[in-house]
């Protein structure tokens, strides 16, 4: 019961923040939810003995967020660069007397990881949210939203029901081949349910080749998350919504799909 109750009421204030005319809501959401998956990939990491360096890290987020939020993505080049110096001056300062310099290059190369892994490739759905026109924002993040979560709710049933043939046992054992395509199938679903419903000006093809490509890349997403977990020998990133785990947990199928989107959108004005 808490499982379906923190799934809608996160649902239902994403679907508030994409709909509402005002696009601040969706930023907000989006920085929030990203700051706090941030957060929990660096404890994850920290599992393993990586000490990252949050300070710049955080201070770079809020650039990348202002980059997509003002349609500045010229500020993204430089902040990077503010990172990487940023990690090389906090580095000398902690090892400075001496310290563990075996962990230097992975914690540096764990906290630019985690920037570009969660907060830059998220920002492409800000990006998105400011630039469309009209309803087309709605449109395009609701379409985007309901292919993954029809993705995940095919692969669920079908895997769960019918799967018999490990996807990669060695990454996530519940994963199957039958439930992969039936995540394929769940996508496309929902990519037609939107073109004929909400979103009539997105072409057929268009719809069902974001949906296979989205679901794909999705799926790759949710193994490499599990891989992450897997490494450091934790079950969820967090336990902060209940029968879900940790929000990197959600995010898994979102964050590589959102380029995908925000390209989509860019090249199909």
């Amino acid at each position: 019961m808490k499982r379906v109750l923190s799934g809608v009421i996160l649902l239902s204030l994403l679907g508030l923040s994409i709909w509402i005319s005002s696009p601040i809501f969706f930023i907000a959401f989006g920085i929030l939810t990203t700051s706090i998956a941030l957060r929990e990939y660096y404890k994850l990491v920290s599992m393993i003995g990586f000490d990252c360096y949050q300070v710049p890290a955080y201070a770079v987020s809020g650039i990348i967020f202002y980059a997509f939020a003002s349609n500045r993505h010229e500020l993204i080049l430089p902040a990077s660069f503010g990172l990487l110096l940023g990690i090389m001056f906090l580095s000398l300062i902690r090892n400075r007397r001496g310290g563990d310099f075996q962990k230097v290059v992975g914690s540096s190369a764990a906290t630019l990881f985690g920037v570009f892994y969660i907060i830059f490739l998220a920002g492409h759905l800000i990006g998105v949210r400011v630039m469309a026109q009209g309803t087309r924002a709605g449109q395009l993040l609701s379409i985007f939203f309901l292919i993954i979560a029809a993705g995940d709710a095919g692969a669920y049933y079908i895997g769960k029901n019918f799967g018999r043939h490990k996807l990669a046992p060695n990454i996530s054992p519940g994963k199957t081949v039958e439930g992969s395509v039936g995540g394929i199938l769940g996508a496309v679903l929902a990519a037609l349910v939107s073109k004929y419903s909400f979103y009539p000006e997105i072409p057929l093809a268009d719809a069902i080749l974001l949906a296979v490509v989205m679901n794909i890349i999705g799926q790759m997403g949710d193994l490499f998350e599990s891989m992450i977990k897997r490494g450091v020998g934790a079950k969820d990133a967090a336990s902060i919504i209940p029968g879900h785990g940790g929000l990197l947990d959600r995010l898994d199928s979102v964050l590589f799909n959102a380029p995908i989107l925000y390209y989509y959108f860019l090249f199909s004005k």
